[in-house]
């Protein structure tokens, strides 16, 4: 899955990048932030420099499709990853609430992004050293609790 990192001109969408929108003011988009899936809103002009750090609000999930606003923040570029902007249709925010409102097909792709993100390789690959194993790989699979067990 191609990613964009927080920087001004591209946004992925179903595969496509495209430009942005320069009259959207403070799109919401899904990042990934320390292998988490997260609704953020990005400052309304994006950072002009991969070098500069990028000032974003983050949003918890409360409730099916309701966000509450946590907390601002700012990351270097290299520590987030923009994965989808957020069409405008798709979400209704009540700024004074710091509430925002997700439709059930963005929540839903926010899902895919998740149990993605989950299940990544780079996550989940631990090699095996010297023929052993670690106790996490035999925990899944019911076999011996140990905390290595040899390999046959």
């Amino acid at each position: 899955m191609a990613v964009t990192t927080c920087t001004p001109t591209s946004v992925h969408n179903a595969g496509t990048v495209t430009a942005t929108d320069s009259t959207t003011s403070a799109p919401f988009a899904f990042a990934q932030i320390n292998g988490e899936i997260c609704l953020v809103q990005l400052p309304s002009p994006l950072v002009p420099s991969p070098f500069i750090a990028c000032d974003v609000r983050l949003f918890r999930h409360e409730l099916i499709t309701i966000f509450r606003y946590s907390h601002s923040t700012s990351f270097h570029p290299s520590d987030i990853q923009i994965l989808e902007f957020l069409d405008e249709r798709t979400t209704l925010y009540e700024e004074d609430k710091g509430t925002v409102f997700l439709s059930r097909e963005a929540v839903a792709r926010m899902q895919r992004l998740a149990a993605l993100s989950a299940y990544s390789p780079s996550r989940h690959y631990q090699p095996a050293v010297m023929g052993f194993v670690r106790k996490a790989h035999l925990t899944a699979q019911g076999a011996r609790p140990s905390r290595m067990a040899r390999i046959h």
